[in-house]
């Protein structure tokens, strides 16, 4: 499988979670504050994960740097967010919240064993308040929600990537910089 060519900045940014136990979705909630919010530079994919596991492991051997976002389990308070790198994502999810951290532990592990060269894997993580059913985040994870996406943009933006907040003009949504795709593709160059 082919990467961009050298010197383009690929990212995936994957959202994990089951969006039907409340704050266990909440990788999946700000994946899609991200799509809605901002404007990446076309060498960055956004993936809805939900629960998937080694059907994505295809875009594991695209990308170079990986990005996740997803509800952790620990001993800090809800709503406390997490920057994991590296080989420290799989000791984090070990300590099961549900059933698709197997999942995504299965990627990282046969990603590893396929020897895919990864630049950079972050999984940015967040503490949840509530794991019963539930299409809603709580009230703790819904005031945090722009944090941890922000968290995410920041770490995009120490890759070198780039991110337009958008905004929305008169009922769809433009880059603050262009009104025009062919604006916006020339911009990134």
């Amino acid at each position: 499988m082919s990467r961009p060519s050298e010197g383009v900045a690929d990212a995936l940014v994957i959202g994990w979670g089951n969006l039907l136990l409340s704050d266990e979705g909440v990788g999946v909630h700000a994946l899609r504050r991200l799509e809605l919010d901002y404007r990446f530079e076309p060498a960055v994919r956004l993936e809805d994960g939900g629960t998937s596991g080694l059907d994505l492991l295809p875009l594991f051997a695209d990308h170079g740097r990986i990005l996740m976002l997803d509800a952790v389990a620990g001993e800090l308070p809800p709503g406390e967010i997490q920057v994991i790198r590296d080989d420290e994502i799989r000791r984090v999810l070990s300590q099961k919240l549900s059933v698709h951290h197997l999942g995504v532990t299965d990627v990282l592990a046969v990603a590893e064993l396929l020897e895919y060269t990864l630049e950079e894997i972050v999984l940015v993580g967040i503490v949840p308040e509530r794991l019963e059913p539930g299409l809603e985040l709580s009230p703790t994870l819904t005031s945090r929600l722009a944090d941890f996406t922000e968290t995410a943009v920041s770490i995009l933006g120490g890759w070198a990537i780039r991110g337009r907040e958008a905004r929305v003009v008169d009922g769809s949504v433009r880059s603050d910089a262009s009104s025009s795709a062919s604006e916006a593709l020339a911009s990134w160059r």
